[in-house]
């Protein structure tokens, strides 16, 4: 007996949760003087690779006890004071490199964000240096990092000495 495959099913097994969410949630579009990248996360608290860019994912995993464990994991945006929840700059390049020099390149999603599962750094070792690169800009931390939770530094107004989101300068 064969089994029809739905056109939905279908974008969703092609391109994954690009835009459409199909792990629950999505990026819906906005006016570019709401969000820089005319995407916003709407999606609420479903678990989404593409939720909540900006917010402090390492933080809010550890606090609901849900989701993937984090060792480092933050948002790209388009521009130093994005608000939260609005998309950032999908194919930018970090590449994380530990206390060990070992690096892990990673790539930010439809939402900006990237993450570095636990389970794919067994060996990771604090303090790490961070390189982001996208539209043939690159830019650096000053600073070596010993926490992952991009997200807790590099809000809308900036903490901890941080000047404000990851974002090209």
């Amino acid at each position: 007996m064969s089994q029809r495959i739905s056109p939905i099913l279908m974008l969703c097994l092609s391109f994954g949760a690009l835009v459409t969410g199909c792990g629950g949630g999505s990026l819906e579009a906005v006016s570019t003087s709401e969000c820089s990248t005319g995407m916003k996360w709407t999606g609420g608290d479903s678990g989404n690779a593409l939720m909540h860019p900006g917010g402090n994912c390492i933080q809010c995993h550890a606090d609901r006890g849900e989701g993937p464990k984090f060792v480092v994991a933050g948002t790209v945006q388009a521009t130093a004071h994005e608000a939260d929840d609005c998309a950032g700059l999908e194919g930018a390049q970090v590449v994380i490199t530990d206390a060990n020099q070992k690096t892990y390149p990673l790539t930010a999603n439809a939402a900006g964000n990237f993450f570095l599962k636990a389970g794919d750094a067994k060996d990771f070792a604090f303090p790490y240096t961070a390189r982001v690169t996208h539209g043939g800009t690159q830019w650096a931390m000053n600073t070596a990092q010993g926490t992952g939770a991009c997200g807790s530094c590099h809000t809308v107004a900036g903490a901890n000495g941080a000047p404000g989101r990851i974002s090209p300068p």
